[in-house]
């Protein structure tokens, strides 16, 4: 991804904001604090990006992998997880965003 680019998931009782780290045509892996004391059960993202007049809202999806982050220092209480998720059923809107975030905000494989 080149730019900032922000992922929201929520819930019908919680929500959280994790950084983008990979995207494809199937899905998403991102970087998000943890909060102990809440354990969420997300069923949406939204795509966004810093600065810039852009969103995917209301993507349902299902979770690949859910992992733990190594912590550089032991005794900070952060705590960082790598969420894996997968798109389910995105409408011809949702894809046709996706397409363009995908040309516009990516840089591909080398």
């Amino acid at each position: 991804v080149r730019d900032l680019t922000f992922v929201k998931m929520w819930s019908e009782s919680e929500e959280d904001i994790g950084q983008l780290m990979d995207i494809s045509q199937g899905g998403l892996s991102l970087r998000y604090f943890v909060d102990a004391d809440k354990q969420a059960d997300y069923s949406q993202l939204g795509i966004f990006l810093s600065g810039e007049d852009f969103t995917i809202d209301k993507i349902p999806f299902r979770t690949v992998s859910n992992v733990l982050l190594a912590n550089k220092s032991p005794l900070s209480p952060v705590i960082l997880r790598r969420h894996g998720i997968r798109f389910d059923d995105l409408t011809p809107k949702q894809k046709h965003k996706l397409d363009y975030f995908l040309s516009n905000y990516t840089l591909g494989e080398a």
